[in-house]
């Protein structure tokens, strides 16, 4: 059968933009928390094109006295044999001593190079040839090994100082295109896997508007975006919408009928593809991609999607062992109850470490439904031996998405995994966690100062075959409202209607912001969720949806989210528990004995040091400055009665408003992207979060009371319910014991009364 592609009539604009050819690979900056790329000297680009490594500033940043960074590369088949040399860029920090600071460099498991890491140098482009063979077709693992020492200080606080951020403009596999720059018509929809990323790391996605077509061509658009960033996991992405192609690294998407785009300067030509109306497109030397999408009618249109997203989930991945293992595990091992995993499963490599406090990394992906709460634990069972003389002061801790869970002494001789560290559920997240590990190794010697004695010797050891993590249990229960990135696009009030997702008219940023939001969560959440784009002249906010606006042009309900984040007198709930018993939360006005009790209550436990709930903090501040960003999520409130019954998992319709807002829709851009650049999505949590981009931190509360919707297959299941409960009582102890001294008071005043009665 002979199908059919689109190319390009001879109009000026859009024949140049998609048959681009010249691409250079200027040193530009990449903007990164405390590091400013800017100072790194101009480099002289030759006519050599870059594959980058898809990643930002920040996650390509090593910091500590030893640190490593593991990344997936994908290799296309007609490149795989062109790619000869790996190029870095990097800057070091001034702390860092050149004789004793160095990075190594490993691609598929061999070293390829290593260079010392100088603060300041004129030369901070270096490249390494890659053997003949070592590259494979499919991804390739590529893991940088930096180690630090500090020129002048011994403290442990000493070494935040150090760090070696790679620069990803000029960061990737280097080689040479060939003569050919006219764009290639391709058929290997694994490709996709390979789009190559921008200066900053982020993958360029551009949304091509055809003309005047309707607005839900967008929405086909953003659902075949959506495709391709879970087929890549491209959980950075910088998405855009204009009315022609773009140059430079990245992806085109242009979807519509056959007269659309005739229309619009597209012609019929051959195409390669398996799937008819489908055409995908690579210019040779920026690697930009574009796929058409197109059909006789907009039924065939739907058709010719659902089956490039099927496909595309039919693909295996492939590549080196260890390349394929990268990018499997990019967003966390997924993890089971029961299931012990070791850090080297997690990609953590054994290693030496002769400094002073060891950092380790890893991440983890739990269930989706994992419902939060002190109801059980993870074991961390490390095999830690100690090389050197350790002081009795040394201490593990433990830190997941930001926040300190677990702390140990460790002794002088190391820690075993005999003796594992519990660490409590309720300070992980359903979905991607990022884990940190950290272990001071102090001598008695380090009281006084001697640079010298730090490279003397190693003092630790880590076994990573022989150090797991472990999750006991999980229980399955989503909790509403709720800002974590898996509830970004709140269910529908109905399975068979899309998302909403509302942005004011003429605002290009909020509208690009919405659509970079869309993607992203379905890359970080692997699933493509239907939406639908409503672009309102008037405020919006009244419908149900995701509304990403600035604050002046916010309205109903999404107005009255943000309102009551600056609101003096917070209506900050105790929690759950009070809604599932029946029981209604303090109002404001109410100055009854029994609210007086909980209130005074409220005020003894909080001064005894015990958490109401996650996140609840009557001094946190949320005021927005520029740039930042703030999501909230609320909902429809549900009676007691259905209360229960989405607790035992029987459909219950509540509509959710999820407000990304910011006071610009150029603040709420540039916050949207530095989280996404930051890895910081995956932090939120609780109804309300928001970005200050002072600091780069996430703070979250809970200002609504929380709703339970049982998601097991058997809702009737009492393990699973016993779990529930007992994460809520451990978030709401308070509320628990205030209702349970009540019910033991009305329970005793019954039985009194009875025996009075009896004549007892």
């Amino acid at each position: 059968m002979k199908h059919h592609m689109f190319s390009v009539k001879t109009m000026p604009l859009v024949r140049a933009a998609l048959l681009a050819t010249a691409m250079t690979v200027p040193a530009l900056p990449a903007a990164a928390q405390d590091v400013d790329l800017s100072i790194l000297e101009p480099q002289t680009v030759r006519p050599m094109a870059i594959r980058r490594l898809s990643a930002t500033t920040d996650q390509l940043r090593l910091e500590g006295e030893v640190a490593e960074r593991v990344m997936a590369i994908y290799a296309p088949r007609d490149e795989v044999l062109k790619y000869r040399k790996l190029q870095i860029d990097y800057l070091t920090a001034v702390s860092a001593a050149p004789e004793n600071s160095h990075l190594t460099v490993h691609v598929n498991g061999q070293a390829v190079g290593a260079i010392e890491l100088k603060a300041g140098g004129q030369n901070t482009l270096h490249s390494f040839d890659l053997p003949p063979g070592l590259l494979v077709e499919g991804f390739n693992e590529i893991r940088f090994l930096a180690e630090h020492r500090h020129r002048v200080d011994c403290t442990i606080p000493a070494t935040y100082e150090l760090w070696t951020a790679l620069n990803p403009a000029n960061t990737g596999l280097v080689f040479d295109p060939g003569p050919g720059s006219q764009p290639q018509v391709l058929s290997d929809l694994a490709i996709l896997r390979s789009i190559p990323t921008n200066e900053k790391g982020a993958t360029h996605i551009q949304l091509v508007q055809i003309g005047s077509a309707a607005i839900g061509n967008m929405d086909r658009a953003l659902a075949v975006a959506q495709s391709i960033a879970v087929f890549g996991k491209y959980q950075n992405p910088a998405v855009s919408i204009r009315e022609r192609p773009g140059a430079g690294a990245g992806l085109d998407i242009i979807v519509g009928t056959s007269s659309e785009l005739s229309q619009a300067g597209y012609v019929i030509g051959s195409s390669r593809s398996e799937i008819p109306g489908l055409a995908l497109m690579r210019t040779p030397e920026t690697g930009r991609i574009a796929l058409i999408v197109s059909a006789e009618n907009r039924l065939a249109l739907d058709q010719t999607i659902e089956a490039l997203t099927s496909r595309l989930a039919g693909l295996p991945v492939t590549g080196s062992r260890a390349g394929v293992a990268a990018f499997v595990n990019k967003f966390g091992k997924k993890v089971e109850a029961g299931q012990a995993i070791t850090l080297s499963q997690l990609g953590v490599t054994s290693k030496r470490f002769g400094g002073r406090l060891l950092h380790q990394d890893f991440s983890l992906n739990l269930p989706n439904d994992f419902f939060v709460g002190d109801y059980g634990k993870a074991t961390l069972g490390l095999n830690i031996d100690a090389l050197g003389n350790l002081s009795g002061a040394n201490k593990l801790q433990v830190f997941a998405n930001g926040a300190a869970l677990a702390s140990a002494d460790l002794t002088r001789s190391g820690i075993s995994s005999r003796n594992p560290l519990n660490i409590p559920l309720g300070g992980f997240s359903p979905g991607y966690n990022e884990v940190r590990i950290e272990v001071s190794a102090l001598t008695d010697g380090d009281a006084v100062c001697d640079v010298a004695e730090q490279v003397s010797g190693d003092r630790l050891y880590l076994s990573a075959e022989n150090s797991a993590i472990e999750f006991d249990t999980f229980a399955q229960m989503r909790v509403s409202p709720n800002v974590a990135v898996k509830n970004l696009l709140a269910p529908a009030s109905s399975d068979t209607r899309p998302a909403l997702v509302q942005v004011p008219a003429n605002d290009p940023a909020s509208l690009e912001t919405a659509a970079q939001l869309v993607v992203a969560s379905a890359a970080l959440n692997q699933e493509v969720r239907p939406v639908s784009l409503v672009v309102s002249s008037a405020l919006v906010g009244t419908r149900p949806g995701l509304i990403v606006a600035p604050v002046d042009r916010l309205s109903g309900a999404a107005k009255e989210a943000y309102l009551e984040t600056i609101n003096d007198v917070r209506r900050i709930r105790s929690g759950g528990i009070t809604g599932l018993l029946g029981l209604d939360a303090i109002s404001e006005g109410d100055d009854s004995l029994w609210a007086d009790l909980r209130r005074y209550a409220g005020s003894a436990w909080r001064g005894m040091g015990f958490r109401l709930s996650p996140g609840a903090n009557s001094g946190q501040e949320f005021d927005l400055q520029p740039r930042d960003v703030l999501f909230a999520q609320r909902t429809t409130d549900l009676s007691a009665e259905e209360r229960w019954v989405a607790f035992m998992g029987a459909p219950v319709k509540q509509d959710a408003w999820t407000v990304v807002t910011g006071l610009g829709s150029e603040d709420i851009r540039t916050g949207v992207s530095a989280i996404l650049e930051k890895n910081r999505l995956s932090w939120l949590s609780g109804d309300t979060s928001l970005y200050k981009a002072s600091t780069g931190q996430v703070v979250s509360e809970r200002f609504s009371e929380p709703g339970y919707f049982a998601t097991v297959a058997n809702p009737s299941d009492w393990r699973n319910t016993r779990l529930v409960v007992a994460g809520v009582i451990s978030h709401n102890m308070l509320s628990f014991v205030l209702f349970m001294a009540a019910f033991c008071v009305s329970l005793g005043f019954v039985y009194f009364v009875a025996l009075k009665n009896s004549g007892r």
